[in-house]
């Protein structure tokens, strides 16, 4: 599964041998720090969590990825840290769920936002990924004002997929 992504070369060594092989168990989070080739230097990518905490009828997410499973505060700094040290100008914080950050370990997507930005020198600019309504709504107002902040854009991406009055 995803979270066995640091297999890869071990799981392709292992095909090409001719031998059928098949990960099925699941384990923790991947490192953040494998090996990646960013699409554009500028941008480093960060998950920060995986998994959902939903059971929506019409999406697989929790089944494929699991439920929430957040990366600690510090080690998501730590990545940015890095990531700005090599050059990057933007900093993205993507999972499938971003306002549900946090709920598995005690702390929430307002809080890292905050330290992020306290953290983050002049030139770079960070944006905040995908977010489902249940669990953002809980932050609202912190989440307002994090995006009010001048190196950071005012964006959420909050998907419509299921609804009523």
């Amino acid at each position: 599964g995803v979270t066995q992504i640091d297999r890869v070369v071990e799981v392709v060594e292992e095909t090409l041998k001719g031998n059928v092989v098949r990960l099925q168990g699941k384990k923790d989070l991947p490192s953040l720090d494998l090996p990646k080739i960013r699409r554009n230097q500028f941008i480093e990518i960060i998950p920060i969590n995986t998994g959902c905490l939903g059971s929506c009828t019409y999406c697989k997410t929790r089944h494929a990825r699991g439920k929430l499973g957040s990366y600690a505060p510090e080690a998501l700094l730590a990545r940015a840290k890095q990531a700005i040290g090599e050059g990057v100008r933007e900093i993205w914080l993507t999972s499938e769920d971003t306002g549900a950050y946090g709920r598995d370990i005690g702390t929430n997507i307002a809080q890292l936002l905050n330290l992020l930005v306290d953290a983050l020198p002049p030139e770079v600019m960070l944006r905040v990924g995908m977010t489902n309504p249940p669990y953002i709504l809980e932050h609202l107002e912190s989440i307002a004002r994090v995006l009010n902040h001048p190196r950071v854009f005012s964006f959420l991406h909050i998907p419509v997929q299921s609804g009523n009055n």
